[in-house]
């Protein structure tokens, strides 16, 4: 095996023969030793085009079906080991070009239909973003973050009752007895519980300083007992029906401050559970709603997780596409959509794109819903509308947002929660893909151990191209020499068997090496005398190296 360096060189470990083309007249050869000629054809020396299976503009190879292999690799600088011909097919020494199997616009490989290896490696164009997919668990175990509503007396919604009723203190001579408002005040927690609030004049009853009530949670037994905890100090339970204030502070406001009004409170002030002979304890009142907090992509507490993807619009221009996961119920997820921080419809708005999520008793998802410019279909959203942006002036008191000039797919971003779990486990992602890519030259050019042609380009990506296509014999002996390296078929060699390589007996592909029988005898004597003229001048150096050495010891 002799190496070469030269990626379209080959060399076949195994029994089959490379097939190519002259003007629609097969051949078939072992000698590798392959170039492209101007029309992007594979080619050998003589122009006999390499046969394989193509592949469309998505790397898929079509097999069966046989073509000129053909490529594109115009940006590409010449290389010493390669030479176009007038039709740049990649040719063998003999230039016939190359069979094999060819691929589509999409990079799909026909296999089977054999064509001359003619691979389009040209740059590769800026293509939108149309679907995301990935593998998301989502941590069953994370706490809700809706919470009840911070109780503000002012508020009627952040409670379910009040009752309210008027209390005296003792007075203290000279000053009578002053009347005082206390109210209870009852949210409905959960089914069959609650949480009482009590002010006295709008006042923490024991501290006329705070407006912070004292505060007892309650709950209704099946039996019908009452049971409850929290400021027992304060706040005891009498029976069921009943409770008592203790330790009450009777207070005036002076001077525009609360302050104790020196009375005394009289003792004990009881809080009754009824009102008007109705219980504050109604099972019929309906729990209180739990709102998650206001949405906010700068404060971690108001989502669960986040988990962000690079997409493209029509110009290859690169955006952030953010999914924020808010836990807002037992199986329960709200998701926000940003793309650069922005609302995808509407850049003068931060305001996110919605759907709600709800998982069954599996982990699983059992419903998406979604909302305007983010629909759902089964498993997937679509995101519509977007409109790409970029930011002027950032970071100054000047920035706003305009379009950049480019577009989003037309079709919308679909985004794909097939794989969408959760899990008592961590939070994570595994598996992201997104489509689109911006703009690529042609950066590498190599051939797989299948014969399958693939070029990589500066954006990353990689393409099927081409597949080579390796031909077999039921007596390779029957062969007709054509030429040196080449043969054709005879009836005592039998019809040429096609496939690729890896197939049976056929062998594997070596790329950028050559068969030790199938070199250019003078250029291999060419490079031994060069080798050993090399060796005597680094030889006579060492001699004479030596015997100056030598020279100068016996001179001392």
């Amino acid at each position: 095996m002799i190496s070469s360096g030269n990626a379209l060189d080959m060399r076949i470990q195994g029994n089959g023969f490379f097939v190519v083309s002259d003007q629609g007249s097969l051949a078939y050869t072992r000698a590798g030793a392959f170039l492209k000629d101007a029309a992007n054809f594979v080619v050998d020396s003589d122009g006999g085009r390499l046969q394989g299976y193509a592949a469309n503009d998505k790397g898929e190879i079509a097999s069966g079906i046989r073509a000129d292999l053909q490529m594109n690799t115009s940006n590409v600088g010449a290389r010493a080991t390669t030479r176009k011909d007038a039709a740049n097919f990649v040719v063998d020494s003999d230039g016939g070009r190359l069979q094999g199997y060819a691929a589509n616009d999409k990079g799909e490989i026909a296999s089977g239909i054999r064509a001359d290896l003619q691979i389009d490696t040209s740059n590769v164009g800026a293509r939108a973003t149309t679907r995301v997919a990935e593998t998301i668990n989502l941590d069953a175990s994370l706490p809700s973050l809706a919470r009840l509503p911070t109780f503000d007396p002012d508020n009627p919604a952040t409670y379910t009752r009040v009752a309210t009723r008027t209390i005296q203190d003792v007075g203290i001579t000279p000053v009578p007895a002053a009347d005082h408002e206390l109210k209870q005040y009852f949210v409905k927690t959960e089914a069959d519980q609650w949480s009482m609030y009590v002010l006295v004049d709008g006042r923490n009853p024991v501290d006329p300083d705070s407006v912070a009530p004292l505060q007892v949670s309650l709950e209704l037994k099946p039996d019908g007992s009452l049971s409850y905890s929290g400021n027992d100090q304060h706040l005891r339970k009498l029976s069921d029906t009943e409770f008592a204030l203790q330790g009450w502070v009777p207070a005036a406001q002076i001077n525009g401050a609360w302050a104790a009004n020196g009375s005394l409170n009289g003792g004990a002030v009881s809080l009754p559970l009824s009102d008007a002979g109705a219980s504050l304890l109604d099972p019929g009142d309906t729990v209180m709603h739990r709102p998650v907090p206001h949405f906010n992509p700068a404060d971690l507490n108001t989502y669960s997780r986040m988990f962000g993807n690079q997409i493209f619009d029509s110009q290859g221009n690169t955006h952030e596409l953010k999914q924020y996961f808010v836990k807002d119920g037992t199986n329960s997820w709200r998701l926000h959509v940003l793309i650069d921080d922005r609302n995808p419809q509407n850049s003068g708005s931060t305001t996110p794109l919605t759907a709600n999520i709800v998982f069954d008793s599996h982990g699983a998802v059992a419903s998406l819903t979604g909302s305007p410019g983010l629909s759902s279909n089964g498993d997937q959203l679509k995101l519509t509308g977007w409109s790409p942006v970029m930011a002027v002036d950032p970071g100054t008191g000047r920035e706003r947002w305009i379009s950049n000039g480019a577009a989003g797919s037309a079709d919308g971003i679909t985004i794909d929660f097939t794989h969408l779990l959760q899990h008592n486990a961590a939070s994570s992602r595994s598996a992201a893909y997104v489509d689109g890519h911006s703009a690529g030259e042609l950066k590498s050019l190599d051939v797989g151990r299948d014969g399958i042609l693939r070029a990589g380009f500066t954006n990353g990506m990689t393409k099927d191209i081409g597949q080579v296509m390796l031909a077999s014999f039921a007596n390779p002996h029957g062969l007709q020499p054509r030429s040196d390296t080449r043969w054709t078929a005879t009836a005592d060699s039998g019809v040429a068997e096609y496939d690729v390589p890896g197939v049976g007996t056929l062998g594997s592909i070596v790329s950028g090496a050559l068969e030790g029988s199938n070199v250019v005898l003078a250029d291999e004597l060419i490079a031994l005398i060069q080798a050993q003229t090399a060796y005597q001048a680094n030889s006579k150096a060492i001699s004479t190296e030596v015997t100056l050495m030598q020279t100068l010891i016996q001179s001392t």
